[in-house]
């Protein structure tokens, strides 16, 4: 979700307070308790300085969490010629990426957001999912391309299956690493077997 710039020139510094204020609120409080003016004296900046960047706080919310889970590795996911170990191996840095309290709390707010915002909540989660089903996607083409797979399976739903329990672990503690990595691993196996063929 872009946003024009208009007016003075952005400075990359504000536009990281905010962000970092933006998720500090978040982490504490939820989305329910974060508002611009929060996020504003929180940065240390003015109210209208945050409204050039952000209309409203849900596509703040959003930039937010982008910036911090772009920048952690989560949407990685490698080619080592071996799907389901790449799959697993991603599956359990995820894992550990949520098993941090922080973290989890961001996926939260943003969820929350795009149910306070129907008419907006498709591209709430896309801004977030989308590099991320690209990536598997075609991490699952490359496996189709060399025989790994089926070459008629359904790559986009397996996208979704798989990348969907990524956002329903994070909706839920009550699981540690350790389980969360195991009910991964069992997911691989089970849509990978699918996917390998009919015998």
């Amino acid at each position: 979700m872009e946003h024009k710039q208009t007016g003075r020139p952005r400075s990359a510094a504000v536009d990281d307070a905010i962000l970092q204020a933006t998720r500090s609120l978040l982490v504490d409080g939820g989305y329910a308790e974060i508002s611009i003016d929060r996020v504003a004296a929180h940065a240390g900046v003015g109210k209208q300085t945050v409204y050039r960047r952000f209309p409203s706080k849900a596509p703040m919310v959003a930039a937010a969490v982008q910036d911090v889970y772009a920048h952690a590795g989560y949407l990685e996911l490698t080619d080592t010629g071996d799907l389901i170990a790449d799959l697993r191996a991603w599956l359990r840095g995820v894992a550990r990426f949520i098993s941090k309290r922080e973290n989890a709390a961001l996926l939260r707010a943003l969820i929350a957001a795009a149910a306070a915002n129907p008419n907006q909540s498709d591209e709430l989660y896309w801004q977030i999912t989308e590099l991320l089903h690209r990536g598997v996607v075609s991490r699952l083409e490359a496996a189709a391309a060399i025989g790994e797979i089926r070459s008629d399976a359904d790559l986009t739903a397996t996208a979704d299956a798989l990348i969907g329990s990524t956002l329903y672990r994070m909706l839920s503690e009550s699981l540690g690493v350790n389980k969360t990595i195991a009910r991964f691993d069992g997911l691989v196996e089970v849509l990978c077997a699918g996917l390998r063929g009919r015998s």
